[in-house]
């Protein structure tokens, strides 16, 4: 079970996790804080469950997660900037799960535009839901999910052969609530820089933990798969995408890429 007052004691921030709302058990922690948004909770109110039963991903997917075992949780965020920035948010919730990731002294790396991989392996993801009146983000929740201290056979077969744990790696158990006050202490010095529109920052230090960086990805566009080579971001965090015969360029708002292995 989470110790709430652990991770209160080692959180050093101004707004996230002020207010942390602890269930032991929770469908999906994510529509348990659209649902705390719409009765007027603050900004920084944070939603976290030892049992999430029944995790989202992006494009309907599911979230795996074992009971006790990782952590998943959702923060209530109240942005108020340009629309544009929408998918700057997972960017800056990326960087700060591989900040604390790496206090355990692992490396992690990111892949766009929501998960976290250790050793070439998903670890965690995240999840951004949306809101917006005219041309504003007016409010956003972050899903995120990550598993800590998983063995190998706690892992679905189905995905067992791509996803690793935190211990996994570090071959040894990693203290759950640390890892998640690290992730609130970074989550929100890099969303207040955001905040800010100082984004010159933000950018480069999500290329150099990408995974795949002038690397040959493939996604769906227009009905078919497609490939090209990722470039990098663009200052609304979308993904450049140059064209595999140098003819030009593309930008991706939304969708899911794969990493090409090349044999």
């Amino acid at each position: 079970m989470l110790s709430i007052k652990i991770i209160e004691a080692n959180l050093q921030t101004r707004i996230l996790g002020k207010e942390i709302e602890y269930y032991p058990s929770l469908g999906s922690t994510n529509t348990e804080a659209l649902v705390l948004l719409e009765g007027g909770a603050k900004e920084g109110t944070v939603v976290v469950t030892d049992n999430q039963t029944a995790g989202r991903g992006r494009h309907g997917h599911s979230w795996f997660s074992q009971a006790g075992k990782g952590l998943t949780f959702s923060i209530i965020l109240t942005p108020n900037i340009s629309g544009k920035s929408v998918g700057l948010i997972s960017i800056v919730a990326g960087l700060a799960v591989g900040d604390s990731i790496e206090r355990f002294q692992l490396v992690p790396q990111l892949k766009w535009p929501n998960d976290i991989l250790l050793s070439g392996k998903k670890c965690g993801g995240i999840l951004v839901e949306t809101r917006f009146q005219g041309n504003v983000l007016s409010s956003a929740i972050v899903g995120m999910g990550l598993n800590v201290n998983e063995n190998r056979s706690e892992f679905p077969e189905t995905i067992r052969p791509t996803t690793t744990s935190l211990s996994i790696e570090k071959e040894s158990p990693v203290q759950r609530e640390l890892a998640m006050a690290w992730i609130l202490n970074s989550f929100e010095r890099w969303y207040l820089q955001l905040k800010s529109g100082d984004i010159a920052s933000i950018i480069p230090a999500w290329e150099n933990r990408s995974a795949h960086l002038d690397k040959k990805v493939s996604f769906s566009w227009k009905g078919e798969i497609t490939s090209g080579i990722f470039k990098g971001l663009a200052e609304d965090g979308e993904a450049i995408i140059r064209h595999l015969d140098d003819s030009g360029q593309m930008t991706l708002s939304s969708q899911e890429i794969s990493i090409v292995r090349e044999r």
